[in-house]
């Protein structure tokens, strides 16, 4: 996903992007627009060197919802199945069987945190300023892109209407 955004403020190599929604965003949910707001403001590595005030093109990282999904359920649950094993292959009592099992459940849950924690650091963000928009410009290669798409669209529409191919 490329969007336009305003660089808000800058701090070495990362840069506060301020985003506008547009009515395609309704269904992306990558910048996270809270309910009822127009903007929003995230972090993005400024490979660009943009400045504040500046109007950039930011790029989203590729949409990983299905691993983080994994990573954040399997893994606890993993973990809180391992401690009922051990409670009751390793205790007589059954008492145990459920005191590990919540045991290995925090256990996974704060193995998820800490990972999110060191991969956010190292990895970096889910954003990037790609490009610096010049003032100057009349049309920009995004709006290009949305202006394309858009009568292609509209030759869809036409086709559906009558059936056939323009």
């Amino acid at each position: 996903m490329k969007e336009i955004a305003t660089v808000v403020k800058t701090a070495g190599k990362i840069a506060v992007v301020q985003i506008e929604k547009h009515p395609e965003c309704e269904g992306c949910k990558i910048c996270a627009f809270k309910d009822g707001k127009s903007r929003v403001k995230v972090k993005a590595l400024n490979s660009a060197k943009a400045r504040a005030g500046e109007r950039v093109i930011v790029q989203a990282e590729k949409d990983n919802r299905l691993l983080a999904s994994f990573i954040v359920y399997i893994i606890p649950v993993l973990l809180g199945g391992i401690g009922v094993l051990i409670g009751a292959l390793c205790f007589e009592r059954e008492f145990w069987a459920p005191v590990l099992f919540f045991a290995g459940l925090a256990l996974g849950f704060g193995a998820v945190f800490a990972c999110d924690r060191l991969f956010s650091k190292t990895r970096g963000f889910g954003m990037e300023v790609v490009e610096i928009l010049h003032t100057d410009e009349k049309e920009t290669s995004l709006e290009r892109d949305a202006a394309l798409f858009s009568d292609n669209q509209k030759l869809s529409e036409e086709e559906n209407k009558y059936g056939r191919k323009i």
